[in-house]
């Protein structure tokens, strides 16, 4: 059964749960929205350690390498066809499936698979836009395996395209949103938001909050063209401020994770690595000022960041006490990188993904 994304939100509200999903499309914070409503509902968290399994799947999977393959079908058949762990069901999440990447005899245990899954468990497939344009992504999906595949969850399950929504809807959005935390957001200003995070839903969310938080105090606390500017940066910053956070934190799974996303995007490696460089910086350096117990604009003043005060204050919010000398090392492992980008011949994003492994062999 195909579903709008509407019709789905009630099914979830309503505790309905399906054998199988295909969540697909450009708009991916709504596919990890509703992945995890989902998978929340098929499994309780106390539940989770034995009756869940997640497969992350990176973008731009290669058959060559191992471990970005999808999961054989005797694995993921035994986990499906078993009996739930003192639970009443069972849930597999397989997030960002390519079928191109399964041979003919894998893709079609898969599809037995889906065919026959029992009463007692949930599969929820998930597959993101990571081609370059919407052209190519369309044309992925015109292709046989896919078209198998859709046509049997569509049978068995439930199908929901999840696409971007239209600029008018974000702008709709990001105003009510602003309305409601006593803000006033034009809808000339709504549109150049919208655009300023290239359509990105996710970012919508967290960026028209840290706006409202600016100028909330302002006289009818209207946001203005100049806050957007000077607080929103544009796509690729932000995406890659992400990567640096989860570093920062630790999280470097999630690191690679985010970075498989970036280059998804199509952005030039060069720029993900300075913006990156410039990020780690920024924590640097309020790492450092918190450790020298300066508030952020003291700091931010010491630093020259004249007119980026905002900078320091937002990097002042995630960076913790951390020994003087890991962060060194980490700036230096960044610093050798930015060598090997500009010497070596070797593919880019390996050279990025090795420089985070790196940092997480600091101790």
């Amino acid at each position: 059964m195909r579903l709008n994304e509407q019709r789905l939100g009630e099914d979830i509200k309503a505790g309905k749960l399906a054998r199988v999903y295909l969540l697909y499309g450009d708009e991916d914070f709504l596919i990890r929205m509703y992945t995890d409503k989902l998978t929340r509902l098929a499994v309780a968290d106390e539940e989770r350690e034995m009756n869940l399994v997640r497969y992350f799947l990176a973008a731009g999977s290669s058959k060559d390498v191992k471990e970005d393959l999808p999961p054989k079908i005797s694995e993921l058949s035994d986990f499906v066809e078993g009996v739930p762990f003192f639970a009443e069901r069972k849930c597999v999440v397989l997030k960002n499936l390519d079928t191109d990447l399964l041979d003919k005899d894998e893709f079609e245990g898969y599809i037995a698979l889906l065919n026959d899954i029992p009463d007692t468990s949930t599969v929820i497939i998930t597959r993101e836009n990571t081609e370059e344009d919407a052209k190519k992504f369309k044309e992925k999906l015109e292709k046989a395996k896919m078209r198998k595949l859709i046509e049997t969850v569509d049978v068995n399950g439930i199908v929901c395209e999840l696409n971007k929504f239209p600029t008018e809807r974000l702008m709709g959005m990001a105003i009510s949103k602003c309305s409601r935390a006593g803000c006033e957001l034009s809808e000339e200003n709504a549109r150049f938001l919208a655009e300023r995070v290239g359509g990105s839903l996710s970012l919508l969310q967290t960026e028209t909050e840290k706006l409202c938080a600016y100028c909330n105090g302002r006289q009818n606390g209207e946001i203005m063209r100049k806050d957007i500017e000077a607080l929103v940066p544009k796509l690729i910053e932000n995406k890659v401020y992400e990567i640096a956070k989860e570093l920062f934190y630790g999280r470097f799974s999630r690191a690679l994770e985010l970075l498989d996303d970036v280059f998804a995007l199509r952005f030039d490696p060069t720029r993900i690595m300075q913006a990156l460089s410039g990020h780690f910086v920024d924590l640097y350096f309020a790492a450092l000022g918190k450790q020298a117990k300066k508030s952020y604009s003291a700091a931010a003043n010491e630093l020259n960041y004249k007119g980026r005060s905002f900078v320091m204050k937002n990097a002042y919010g995630v960076a913790g006490t951390v020994p003087e000398r890991r962060l060194a090392d980490w700036l230096a492992i960044l610093y050798d990188t930015n060598k090997r980008f500009n010497s070596s011949a070797e593919d880019k994003k390996r050279i990025l993904e090795r420089a985070i492994v790196e940092i997480a062999t600091v101790n």
